[in-house]
């Protein structure tokens, strides 16, 4: 995919079945750049959080984004590419009219259920890390190490500030699990540090890659199988969508983990001491 600026636009131009198709860069869920991620068949799948979507229309296909993107019409002439007048989407996710509770999602609206979100975003991050594993060239690595790391921050703080206070008021075993989860994530934070002590592409830097890896890829198995259904079974659908929507804001405001310390986090600064969910 091509990333071209165009009447103070950023836009990606990418080649589907033989037609070019133009749309905006910027994923509207979180800001990160599409032309980084996958084109897959018609849909392009962002980087960061596996929002997806149509680039013929610009509407979402999967994934937490709320709403599509803009495309333009786009034409070769001459040797250089010439778009046509923005467009947007017919439909998108933000519908006024989806319900806001119950136990099913909008029909034709993105789940706002936080754990589908955290879900998601797992999907992402162990992408991101296989992505490296087959890239070679150090200015690549390092661009792409460096949105990892910006994830990986921003994933640990968002769980940190958003779930884990919730989790622990759910049972005394949610207690257990966030305790637990934040010192796996201070373990990947350390692994992170671990990892840029080393010049990008060389053998202690690989190592170290894999050592985040693997600490990072326990995580979230542990999560998935014993925090998130315990956080699901303990906290009605409307709850999770309120905090779906406030993970998402979350995002918005630390994109490229701006205003996050990266520092390792106390448990007890987490964990509340008494007050409902």
């Amino acid at each position: 995919m091509l990333v071209i600026e165009h009447e103070g636009s950023t836009v990606a131009v990418a080649r589907s079945a033989g037609e070019l198709h133009a749309f905006a860069d910027t994923c509207p869920h979180a800001g990160c750049s599409l032309a980084e991620g996958e084109l897959d068949g018609q849909n392009v799948v962002c980087p960061c959080h596996m929002a997806t979507f149509d680039v013929t229309n610009g509407e979402v296909v999967d994934g937490p984004a709320q709403s599509g993107i803009a495309t333009w019409s786009v034409t070769v002439a001459a040797g250089s590419i010439v778009l046509g007048k923005p467009g947007r989407p017919e439909h998108d996710g933000n519908d006024p009219g989806a319900p806001g509770g119950g136990e099913s999602a909008a029909a034709d609206g993105p789940d706002m259920d936080i754990t589908v979100l955290v879900q998601l975003e797992h999907d992402a991050i162990r992408g991101q890390f296989e992505a490296l594993a087959a890239m070679t060239d150090a200015r690549e690595l390092a661009q792409a190490w460096t949105t990892l790391a910006e994830l990986l921050e921003i994933h640990a703080s968002g769980e940190e500030q958003l779930l884990y206070p919730k989790l622990a008021r759910t049972t005394d075993e949610g207690v257990e699990e966030a305790e637990l989860a934040v010192r796996e994530h201070n373990e990947i934070r350390d692994s992170v540090r671990a990892v840029e002590r080393h010049r990008v592409g060389s053998d202690p830097w690989w190592r170290a890659l894999a050592t985040a890896r693997e600490v990072n890829e326990e995580h979230l198995q542990e999560e998935e199988r014993d925090a998130l259904p315990l956080f699901r079974t303990n906290t009605d659908r409307g709850r999770r969508e309120e905090l779906g929507s406030e993970w998402i804001s979350f995002h918005e405001q630390h994109q490229q983990a701006r205003g996050l310390s990266g520092e390792d986090v106390d448990p007890r600064d987490v964990i509340p001491s008494s007050g409902g969910q």
